[in-house]
């Protein structure tokens, strides 16, 4: 599964590089596909967070929508001059599956003070803007609403998925699905805020410049509820005016839109950055909301801290990232680490 899917994401970004604009620029509509896995980082763990995929859309700016909802997407600021003109709203629909296993997937039998089994397939809706300030293009704000429509449990097919990839190209059976979550409707709402800051945003300097994005998130809802913040920091020859890579789950920081500089230049940067949640609310660790099911103690902290790349070339941006998170639950071993490989499009 893992080199098919490798496999895929490469043949797609070769092939967009040449069928695609010859730059994103602030009018392009955006498609993504996405993987994170342990594979990209060769560790082969096969454990805990082990496999999520998602492909979303996301449209050109939308100049007909409602001015209600102009609103709702774009909230007041605390401070700043926004300049209007430039502001921008956008929809957009996704497609994510995330899969959970425990440690021991060789036995068919319960494992207890390890997180259970569990699949989540959802839909993803978005509503976001992005608004630029007057006193300085490059510092702008990322406001972002996520509504999430699924549902965790069998009917995710997250046995489905992960055995039946592992029968197709010969790696072990895993033991253990029929103790996974019950099925289970999922709805969550998160809304994000995402600041391109002046701090530690520099011109070129020997030929680098660097930004500094911090972001505040807010989830609720009976998958996962929490509060978190964190941020990334830039550096490299050209830095885009989006921010950054995203994520699968959770899908916190970045934009799964960019603006490339110059047409037929390749543009390239690195990043690093964490975020910090305050969960109250885990289905994957928590287990089931209404019914009896396998479940752990979860912290009631996590940390992931990333380090990655991101390439840009004519309408492709291609980034990869090394996530490091912080024990989940109490009992844990130790914390998991898993790489995320992303391919974004403009059309």
């Amino acid at each position: 599964m893992r080199l098919s899917v490798l496999a895929g994401l490469a043949l797609a970004a070769l092939t967009g590089a040449l069928a695609l604009p010859a730059h994103a620029a602030e009018d392009n509509g955006f498609i993504s596909f996405q993987s994170d896995n342990d594979f990209y980082l060769f560790i082969g763990s096969d454990k805990h967070y082990t496999n999520g995929v998602r492909a979303s859309w996301l449209s050109a700016p939308r100049r007909d929508l409602p001015d209600w909802l102009k609103g709702v997407s774009a909230p007041p600021l605390i401070n700043g001059e926004v300049d209007t003109e430039k502001t921008r709203h956008r929809v957009g629909i996704g497609l994510s599956q995330a899969i959970f296993t425990p440690e021991d997937t060789e036995t068919a039998l319960p494992v207890p003070n390890d997180r259970p089994y569990a699949g989540w397939l959802h839909l993803t809706f978005l509503l976001q803007s992005e608004r630029t300030l007057k006193t300085d293009r490059h510092e702008a704000f990322q406001d972002r609403w996520q509504l999430d429509l699924g549902m965790v449990g069998p009917a995710a097919l997250g046995e489905v998925v992960q055995n039946g990839w592992h029968k197709t190209f010969g790696f072990r059976h895993i033991n253990g699905w029929d103790n996974q979550l019950k099925n289970e409707p999922g709805v969550n709402l998160t809304f994000e805020r995402a600041w391109r800051s002046p701090l530690l945003s520099t011109p070129k300097v020997i030929g680098f410049a660097t930004d500094f994005i911090p972001y505040g998130t807010l989830a609720l809802g009976n998958v996962s509820t929490y509060a978190g913040a964190g941020a990334t920091f830039r550096i490299g020859p050209t830095l885009p005016d989006d921010f950054g890579p995203t994520g699968i789950y959770p899908n916190d920081g970045g934009s799964d839109w960019f603006e490339s500089s110059t047409p037929g230049t390749f543009d390239w940067y690195l990043f690093a950055g964490g975020n910090v949640r305050a969960v109250g609310r885990n289905i994957f660790l928590d287990g089931n909301t209404f019914r009896d099911s396998l479940s752990v103690d979860k912290k009631p902290v996590v940390a992931d801290l990333k380090v990655g790349a991101v390439a840009v070339f004519q309408g492709v941006r291609i980034s990869l990232t090394n996530v490091y998170r912080t024990n989940e639950f109490y009992g844990q071993k130790k914390a998991d680490q898993f790489g995320s490989l992303a391919v974004t499009f403009a059309l």
